[in-house]
């Protein structure tokens, strides 16, 4: 048994629970609570609805296939996993070494998925993935929301350029274990990948959207905390 690739396994899932935890909406809006809509709103709404089900079950696919071929690797490995991986050996794929983008990827996602799993605590029944005003909203200023005003942004694309280190460098193991020749694999990570991009440039615009909802909502009591806590995204930056 190789014990260098079994350390890898708690990597590989700590890093698929996160992502599953952070497209995972805590708490659901009702068409009441929720602002009117501009069309990137609509859009991103449209995009949580109907790609992060997918993103999530590509995510635990790939996670999945990969501790497969490592536990294939001891002795007393179930029959099922033994026989994915002799499958998968047949078409050459093989496990990749720990690397330092393994680490480096893996620490930004799992660290950016418990940041947003810490807003999720904070915000309580606020949170939704809707632009919402719920029953008895106000502005909370505690926790992460104390150091930028939208942690939340900030973990999520943590997390996202995480994972893009993690399966995206070329020596990580779904570039360099052959796994993408099975058919059809291409293109599922390539649609997860346009999905990540689109999520990722929906969030930075969704900030402004966001900040313009809660002034018109809170006035006062958002001004007061906008000038308390002046970053957004990044403290002292931006």
């Amino acid at each position: 048994m190789n014990m260098a690739s079994l350390l890898k396994v708690p990597f590989i899932l700590s890093s698929a629970i996160t992502q599953q935890v952070t497209l995972t909406p805590p708490n659901i809006a009702s068409s009441e609570e929720t602002i009117p809509q501009t069309f990137n709103e609509r859009a991103f709404t449209r995009f949580m609805i109907y790609g992060f089900p997918i993103m999530k079950t590509v995510y635990w696919i790939v996670s999945f296939a990969e501790v497969a071929i490592i536990a294939s690797q001891t002795a007393d490995s179930l029959s099922v996993i033994q026989a994915i991986a002799q499958h998968a050996a047949g078409h050459g794929i093989h496990d990749t070494p720990i690397t330092f983008p393994f680490i480096l990827g893996t620490t930004l996602a799992v660290a950016g998925g418990l940041v947003r799993w810490w807003c999720y605590r904070t915000l309580g029944r606020f949170f939704t993935f809707e632009l919402s005003v719920r029953k008895g909203h106000h502005i909370v200023t505690t926790g992460p929301y104390a150091v930028i005003r939208h942690p939340a942004y900030t973990a999520g694309l943590m997390q996202l350029i995480g994972m893009v280190i993690l399966h995206g460098s070329p020596n990580s193991w779904l570039r360099h274990s052959g796994v993408l020749d099975i058919p059809g694999l291409k293109l599922a990570v390539m649609s997860w990948l346009v999905g990540v991009t689109l999520l990722a440039i929906g969030a930075v615009f969704r900030v402004s959207e966001e900040d313009k909802a809660l002034k018109s909502a809170f006035g006062d009591e958002w001004a007061r905390w906008a000038k308390a806590v002046r970053y957004r995204l990044i403290p002292g930056i931006y």
